[in-house]
């Protein structure tokens, strides 16, 4: 593993339970890493990807984010302020492998929501 592949994964477990985009991933670098280059980072999280250390996260109207916990999991998003974490959802493969009969390979579930500090806000 390089040196900027450990230090981005280092980052992402620092960082949990947030759900990091690239750009912030890239500014926590630079401060242990100065010379890195930003493309440095987006290459590395695609290769993270791929080989199943990292899961990118699609945001609808928003920058992708990054999990260091790569196994299949859901997500609640606060549509109000925007914080993303997990939903731990036990037994959702096996569910759908069984109505649908045949293996599933991963799932995105992202459930909206507002987070307890926005609803608290909303009620006063």
């Amino acid at each position: 593993m390089t040196r900027q592949r450990a230090l981005i994964l280092d980052i992402m477990r620092q960082q949990r339970p947030l759900h990091l985009t690239a750009d912030e991933i890239f500014c926590h670098a630079r401060q242990q890493m100065p010379h890195i280059a930003r493309g440095t980072v987006y290459r590395n999280l695609k290769m993270m990807e791929r080989d199943g250390e990292v899961a990118h996260l699609e945001m609808a109207g928003g920058p992708d984010r990054y999990d260091c916990n790569p196994v299949p999991h859901g997500h609640l998003l606060c549509d109000s302020c925007g914080e993303l974490s997990d939903l731990p959802v036990v037994g959702l493969m096996r569910e759908v492998e069984a109505a649908i009969g045949t293996e599933v390979r991963g799932y995105t579930l992202t459930i909206h929501y507002l987070c307890p500090k926005c609803r608290a806000k909303n009620a006063q």
